[in-house]
């Protein structure tokens, strides 16, 4: 009888992986791309051309970790994260499948930027011999304030969050991090004016008998100054946490 159940079982699991499978070749074959409305080959919403041509950071010039750039230590001066890693910087097309992401409510979206994240997590893996695995390593995503949550619907770091730890089998805590006051936009603000914004606004959300891992990944859409970010890390680390990595869809760079 349990010999039976087991391969009924797998019979299911089986039928399941044919049927996700049958829907993703079906999305391929009835979507187009979003830059250039061809066919796409291998995600439904960006075709392997315009992928290609990308405006990616060229790591022949510019290390993959972005706190060793030169251009990037001077923005981010003292940083509680140690590392920085971004898929490129905050232009066409990026800036404009993020905005429409936030302020339009493309949600879609999140699955092109989140692919892109994860393409480029592995070729940053393949080259930094980071002990880096499931294990040690738990995902966060940069949160909300509920205010804010309420009225877009969703946190955009969040739904890039989850499509990423799914490829990786990062232990992702979604509740591990509150944003408790309600800031002002950071947008136009100095770098004191933006630490004072966000002085006592986080909260890590555990008990402080609960150890946390030796490594976390933080993610988010797009880094400006990195304050956000690093009032997160200074109290991760606070609590314990060895190493950061910040990894990003987009920095802006400094004009």
């Amino acid at each position: 009888m349990e010999f039976g159940n087991k391969n009924c079982d797998d019979v299911i699991l089986h039928l399941q992986k044919s049927l996700l499978k049958s829907i993703s070749n079906l999305r391929l074959k009835l979507s187009c791309c979003c830059l250039c409305g061809n066919a796409c080959q291998q995600h439904p919403l960006l075709c392997q051309y315009c992928q290609a041509d990308l405006p990616y950071f060229n790591h022949q010039l510019v290390p993959h970790d972005l706190l060793a750039w030169p251009a990037i230590a001077e923005l981010i001066q003292s940083p509680y994260f140690d590392h920085l890693v971004a898929v490129a910087p905050y232009v066409w097309p990026f800036d404009m499948w993020v905005s429409q992401l936030k302020y339009q409510l493309k949600t879609e979206l999140a699955e092109v930027l989140s692919y892109l994240l994860i393409s480029h997590w592995r070729q940053y893996l393949a080259i930094e011999q980071y002990d880096i695995t499931p294990g040690n390593t738990w995902v966060l995503a940069v949160p909300l304030h509920l205010r804010k949550w309420q009225e877009r619907g969703f946190n955009q770091a969040h739904l890039i969050a989850q499509k990423f730890v799914k490829s990786f089998g990062y232990h992702y805590q979604m509740d591990m991090l509150v944003r408790e006051k309600f800031t002002e936009n950071q947008v136009g603000k100095s770098g004191i004016e933006r630490r004072k914004n966000l002085k006592n606004a986080f909260r890590v959300n555990c008990d402080k008998k609960v150890a946390l891992p030796k490594h976390i990944i933080l993610i988010d859409d797009v880094v400006t100054t990195g304050t956000t970010a690093n009032e997160i890390c200074r109290l991760l680390k606070k609590r314990g946490v060895q190493k950061i990595t910040l990894l990003n869809i987009c920095i802006a760079l400094p004009r």
